[in-house]
């Protein structure tokens, strides 16, 4: 996959579509929950006391959280007022008061910040530390991450501590420069294939820049993806050409992560490692086309993405994550679309 030189094209593709004028587009049917825990515990320290009625009609029905139903509000609430939790409390006449972990929240400076820097998960491989790795998106066991130049296979993940357990992978030891782009949308995916798939140049383009775009492209036809979206590249690893963007290639992710593989996700791609016991890749994903149910939150350790997602229940923490950052809805699609080429 280095070899596809991914952080050059995903950069051709962007400065095209900003010529061209393309901006992203919101995400309108996210839940944002966390948010909504701060408006929730912002109103009611606002207001000195709120009830639940009252609550819902000012921020969901006619605010922005207008894709939380009542019941999932509900659940919200009982979330915040467990007494592990201990943000909010009601009266005997339904009035719903800051509770004393909430009062301590919403006292502290950092309450008015709604957003957080990326949580720091201490590395730990063999008994010794590795080091500290800022984290924000869903990992799960099995899946790989790069620190300190080399590659590392996720074993275990422990939220509360903040401590991930590694052991080394059987890749190679590449460098690594740079952060996590973030999600990426499908059109910026759909226009690095386009970039990859013909021969023009761009004029912003240096020579050295070129050479290694002609470079990339060479691999991407050597590598046999002009012909096929499914490349065995031995009698365990194969890579998917999944061409859309992140929160559709994460779903299919730890869609394969739940039959038993191992996946490394890149931009549009997906390196798949078959474990001792997993069925044939061509017939899971069959099996996933056709409809097979499949957990996504099988393997996925860490939903804690969010600054006052600690106070959300797993339950919650998983509609979250459907709304914003999955798209289970395109899982059966994707792997026929995967399969036809």
């Amino acid at each position: 996959m280095d070899r596809l030189r991914l952080g050059l094209i995903r950069s051709i593709a962007m400065i095209d579509l900003l010529l061209e004028g393309w901006c992203e587009p919101p995400k309108p049917e996210a839940l944002h929950l966390s948010t909504l825990v701060h408006q929730i515990l912002s109103v009611i320290a606002q207001r000195g006391g709120a009830p639940a009625n009252i609550l819902y009609s000012v921020l969901c029905r006619e605010g922005p959280f207008r894709q939380v139903t009542t019941e999932m509000f509900t659940d919200v609430l009982r979330a915040l007022g467990h007494p592990e939790t201990g943000l909010i409390e009601q009266t005997d006449g339904g009035l719903l008061l800051l509770g004393q972990n909430g009062e301590r929240l919403v006292e502290h400076y950092s309450f008015y910040a709604v957003f957080k820097t990326p949580e720091e998960y201490r590395l730990v491989s063999n008994g010794r530390d590795l080091g500290t790795l800022p984290i924000d998106n869903i990992l799960s066991p099995g899946m790989m991450l790069i620190f300190s130049g080399r590659r590392w296979v996720i074993q275990e993940i422990h939220d509360r501590e903040k401590v991930i357990m590694l052991k080394p992978a059987k890749a190679g030891v590449p460098p690594v420069f740079g952060g996590d782009p973030g999600d990426i949308h499908d059109k910026v995916i759909a226009r690095m294939f386009d970039v990859l798939e013909v021969d023009t140049k761009p004029l912003y383009m240096d020579a050295k820049a070129f050479e290694m775009l002609e470079e990339a492209r060479q691999n991407y036809a050597q590598i046999g993806f002009a012909d096929a979206s499914l490349v065995n590249l031995g009698e365990e690893t194969s890579i998917i050409s999944t061409r859309v963007g992140t929160m559709k290639t994460t779903t299919l992710a730890l869609a394969l992560r739940s039959f038993g593989y191992s996946v490394e996700q890149y931009d549009g791609f997906l390196q798949v490692e078959a474990g001792d016991e997993t069925r044939p890749l061509i017939e899971v994903l069959k099996s996933i086309g056709e409809g097979e149910d499949v957990d996504l939150f099988a393997d996925a350790g860490n939903l804690l993405t969010e600054k006052f997602h600690p106070y959300l229940t797993r339950e919650l923490l998983e509609l979250d994550a459907i709304s914003s950052r999955l798209e289970p809805l395109s899982l059966s699609s994707m792997a026929v679309e995967i399969l036809s080429k």
